[in-house]
């Protein structure tokens, strides 16, 4: 059986148990050798690893790791796609970056949250503004999509550049991001944000007590 026709209870567990421990180790924060060491560790972890590669061979496992639910860990950490639920902690979704970068008045116009970069649209009354957020070295893209915007619309589309505790924007960064954005006709905004307890994810007890092991069936 390929690795992916996975039976969905064994899929799910691996998920809940990779993600968790993503969210142990501050995923996002490593480095890209210790994100490769922990590919190998994983593969190497009974409850990981030792499930996988009895459903196909090592390279295939690791690449169905980085494939499936690491390609997919930042966006169900912002609540965006199909892998939220599994998320421990995510951040409050994209409803903060719409009352960060216009203020009050404005809320997220429904279905409208999209992807590379990270955007969705905001209204007002008549009027709606595009909005596209990321971390500091999403900023290029960032530029290039409030540009396109900007173009099109009547409204000044605004970037969002978004921070967690341990990431900082130099002053002189800063004024150089504003001064890029204010050439593209677009606000710039930054926004540092705490992760909360993923409301949606799977494991969560009705109590909000913490994490129920799965119950699921190999």
């Amino acid at each position: 059986m390929a690795l992916q026709q996975l039976p969905a209870p064994i899929r799910e567990r691996l998920l809940i148990e990779i993600y968790q421990q993503a969210n142990d180790m501050d995923w996002e924060f490593l480095s890209n050798t210790e994100k490769t060491n922990q590919y190998r560790r994983w593969i190497e972890d009974p409850k990981v690893g030792g499930v996988l590669l009895a459903y196909g061979p090592e390279k295939d496992a690791r690449v169905w790791i980085k494939d499936v639910p690491m390609k997919e860990y930042a966006r169900a950490q912002e609540g965006i796609g199909n892998y939220v639920r599994y998320a421990v902690n995510r951040f409050q979704g994209p409803e903060e970056i719409v009352r960060a970068a216009c203020g009050s008045g404005w809320v997220m116009k429904p279905d409208s949250v999209g992807e590379k970069p990270n955007h969705c649209y905001a209204i007002a009354g008549d009027a709606t503004r595009y909005i596209c957020w990321g971390r500091v070295g999403n900023f290029r893209d960032l530029v290039w999509a409030a540009l396109n915007e900007a173009i099109d619309s009547t409204e000044r589309p605004a970037i969002v550049i978004t921070t967690r505790n341990g990431e900082t924007v130099s002053t002189a960064e800063h004024t150089r991001q504003e001064r890029l954005a204010l050439r593209c006709g677009a606000d710039l905004r930054h926004l540092h944000r705490e992760m909360v307890p993923n409301p949606d994810y799977l494991g969560a007890t009705g109590d909000g007590r913490g994490p129920l092991q799965p119950t699921l069936i190999d």
